[in-house]
């Protein structure tokens, strides 16, 4: 049988995980680790560098890496990384092949179909990049599901009774909120709402603008505004925001974020959790709202839900939960690790789809209204421009509604079908999906031909426009599969997929021509603070010389062999070394 594995794309980290025997796991990679830091850049020497080793290489060199690409999937931003510049769903098919890739490592056999998870606020347009870097990765797209609906799934919640669940995923880059209910083996999901730019990351950077006006308070200026120091002091408050989950306070320092003279200026400041939740409490205010909303347009009270599920990495602040069971009345769950659930339920999809013994079945929703633009009656006459839904939002998949409709002028030959997706009543305030034109109508009186617009939108996300008039039967349609991005040909995503395996092949070569070569190579950040203490020898006393060429010897030999672990180790030395001998000179 064969084989297909579900992956959960995240804004800040990524998983793959696989169904055996019944049972999903998420698959590790060749260091054992479950995560794979959705983050790429390329080297010095142009080495493909995907994951933790991006990751590493962001703080010295933002301008050769790039991460959160997830929130520009969709739209045409480019980015330049090397020689050439880059789409988003260009970067996210690298996250997916090396996914691809250590899945087939992990498994020892050929992997090519995927089910692929999104946030359940995501537009056609993001949906349909996503489906696209997954086929330029080298996957068969079996299906892009929802993620609190496949976290849902992963809780395997099944009971003889009707349970509902309220799923709340905060993650790196996006916020979901789903309703679901769950009977037996259906997990049918009544709700959602959510936020597509909130997230982990926003809750850094207002982190790191806090760590700003700190520095300023204690040396009078401000931090140099380059890319290099603002890479460093983001790393420095997402670590400080990951230690306040499991700390009351937490000490800040970073070295050598500016000088006066010869002098150099650090960053040395204890941040309590209090300070971090004053911080944020206003957008976690936001996803209450949103709470309030999915369960309104579910026609549920709080003492309805059943359970309340915690899915993404952002959901362990303690401020979270806090909030919540304040607002619902009810601790949430965490059984299974936030980071891993979506993965995991994604796989159990992906089991089904290709006849794995799963038992579950999934009814998923239509996340947007959709419907048309159309002029309404009202008492300064007729106005154009409204928005008038066909498909309301939160509708079950797969669903067909129909609208009639009337001409607005005498002997009118042609009406446009405007396409939207949205919730404001003016039409263009909404995301336009596409439009086409119906003609040759019959000449007749104002409002006297009728043309019935019929919306279809199946479980791939496809979403067909038919529009008839209802008499001589003329017609026009559109079928909506790409809204918002060039949907690339089977040629182009061909050319592109060739492309992505000739740069991990590239990759490769690269990784073999070093291990035939003595050259001793260390991370950009290393490489960064050895250059410092080489600039700070001369000022040193005897002493504190000779330690530091001792240390700096001691790097050499370790990068020599090739211990990631001990040159970090090492360099941990170094930073502490160069703060406090730069505090003493």
């Amino acid at each position: 049988m064969t084989r297909a594995v579900g992956i959960d794309l995240g804004t800040t980290n990524s998983e793959v995980a696989i169904v055996e025997n019944g049972q999903a796991r998420v698959l590790p990679g060749e260091d054992g680790d479950l995560i794979l830091p959705s983050c790429v850049g390329f080297s010095e020497t142009g080495k493909l560098l995907v994951g933790r080793e991006a990751l590493r290489q962001y703080e010295a060199a933002p301008e050769r890496t790039v991460k959160s690409i997830k929130r520009w999937m969709g739209t045409d931003h480019k980015t330049l990384l090397g020689d050439r510049e880059y789409l988003p769903h260009e970067i996210s098919a690298i996250i997916l092949r090396s996914l691809k890739q250590r899945a087939e490592t992990a498994l020892a056999e050929s992997i090519a179909q995927a089910v692929i998870t999104v946030p359940a606020y995501f537009t056609d347009a993001q949906r349909q990049a996503t489906k696209t870097a997954g086929e330029i990765a080298g996957f068969e797209v079996l299906q892009i599901i929802n993620e609190p609906t496949a976290a849902a799934i992963a809780y395997d919640l099944r009971s003889e009774e009707t349970e509902r669940v309220l799923v709340y995923d905060l993650g790196g880059g996006t916020f979901d909120v789903s309703v679901v209910e769950i009977t037996g083996e259906v997990t049918e999901v009544l709700a959602s709402h959510g936020n597509n730019r909130l997230g982990g990351d926003d809750f850094d950077r207002r982190l790191q603008l806090h760590l700003k006006e700190l520095f300023r308070k204690q040396h009078g200026m401000d931090v140099p505004d380059d890319p290099v120091t603002n890479a460093r002091l983001l790393r420095t408050a997402e670590q400080a925001k990951i230690d306040l989950s499991t700390h009351a306070f937490t000490t800040v320092r970073e070295a050598f974020l500016g000088s006066k003279g010869k002098t150099a200026l650090h960053l040395e400041a204890e941040i309590a959790r209090t300070d971090f939740e004053n911080l944020i409490h206003p957008l976690l205010d936001e996803t209450l709202e949103a709470i309030d909303r999915a369960l309104s347009d579910a026609t549920l009270q709080p003492d309805d839900l059943d359970r309340i599920i915690l899915v993404g990495g952002s959901t362990r602040i303690p401020l979270i939960q806090h909030m919540i069971e304040s607002h619902l009345g009810q601790a949430p769950t965490d059984g299974i690790q936030p980071d891993l659930c979506v993965a995991l339920g994604a796989s159990l999809q992906a089991g089904v789809l290709v006849g794995e013994a799963v038992d579950a079945i999934l009814v998923d929703v239509v996340p947007h209204s959709l419907g048309i633009a159309a002029a309404m009656s009202t008492p300064m006459g007729i106005v154009p421009g409204f928005f008038s839904v066909v498909v309301p939002r939160n509708s079950v998949i797969p669903v067909s509604r129909s609208e009639v409709y009337s001409t607005l002028f005498d002997s009118q030959e042609t009406v446009e079908i405007e396409v939207f997706q949205g919730e404001n009543p003016i039409a263009e305030e909404n995301v336009p999906l596409g439009s086409f034109k119906v003609e040759d109508l019959p000449s007749q009186p104002a409002g006297s031909v009728q043309v019935e617009v019929h919306f279809d939108f199946d479980l791939n996300g496809i979403l067909t426009v038919t529009a008839t008039e209802k008499g001589k039967g003329q017609q026009g349609s559109l079928i909506v599969s790409n809204t918002g991005v060039h949907r690339l040909s089977s040629h182009e995503i061909s050319q592109a997929r060739a492309d992505l395996e000739a740069l991990f092949e590239q990759d490769e070569a690269i990784e073999s021509s070093a291990s035939d070569s003595p050259i001793v190579t260390l991370s950009p950040e290393l490489s960064v603070l050895v250059d410092r203490a080489r600039t700070l020898a001369d000022s040193l006393d005897d002493e504190q010389a000779d330690e530091l060429q001792d240390l700096l010897d001691q790097i050499e030999a370790v990068a020599e062999g090739n211990s990631d672990e001990d040159l970090e180790v090492l360099q941990s030395e170094l930073e502490d070394f160069l703060y406090y001998a730069s505090r003493e000179n």
